[in-house]
């Protein structure tokens, strides 16, 4: 819905109520919040068939691509699962984080408490802090997962020291 059917809908109302504005001032918030609820659900119902229906197509793709390597005798690719897991977490919690502060929002516009600022900023930092976590998280693992799946140790600090250096004690290590 935009603007221009949300004004309509607003003049209809008010309108049907005899021309009093005073349905308007009294029931904004609910429908408000009823038309958020109506747009969060029917994105719902667009886009959840159609995310499984690309799931459904990238794997029969990737069992085609399997059974075409397994006809030329090459060894099919496995995909690492823990790196799709590990995006995926990386960019689906922040999302859900988002909706959920907006959620909140829209109830604290509705119910306009005492202290709607101090709340909104509260959950907007709390989303903001676990969103970063969760993409600095998903982002770090990644990397590792590349650097294992790469065969590439990470370096410590713990090397041992060679024969005949020094200690830092005043002595040589003899070994």
């Amino acid at each position: 819905m935009n603007a221009l059917s949300l004004y309509l809908l607003a003049d209809a109302a008010t309108e049907a109520n005899g021309g009093s504005p005073e349905f308007l001032e009294k029931y904004s918030a609910t429908i408000m919040l009823l038309v958020m609820v109506v747009m969060g659900l029917s994105t719902l119902l667009v886009l959840v068939p159609r995310l499984l229906r690309a799931r459904q197509q990238r794997l029969e793709l990737q069992h085609i691509e399997r059974l075409k390597c397994l006809e030329l005798g090459q060894m099919p690719p496995h995909p690492d699962e823990r790196s799709i897991a590990a995006g995926r977490t990386a960019s689906l919690v922040p999302m859900v984080v988002m909706c959920a502060a907006s959620a909140v929002t829209c109830f604290l516009a509705a119910y306009r408490p005492d202290q709607l600022f101090a709340v909104g900023v509260a959950t907007w930092c709390v989303s903001g802090a676990v969103s970063l976590a969760a993409i600095t998280g998903g982002v770090a693992l990644m990397g590792r997962l590349a650097h294992l799946h790469a065969g590439i140790e990470e370096e410590t600090d713990d090397e041992p020291e060679e024969e005949g250096q020094d200690n830092g004690r005043g002595g040589r290590i003899v070994g």
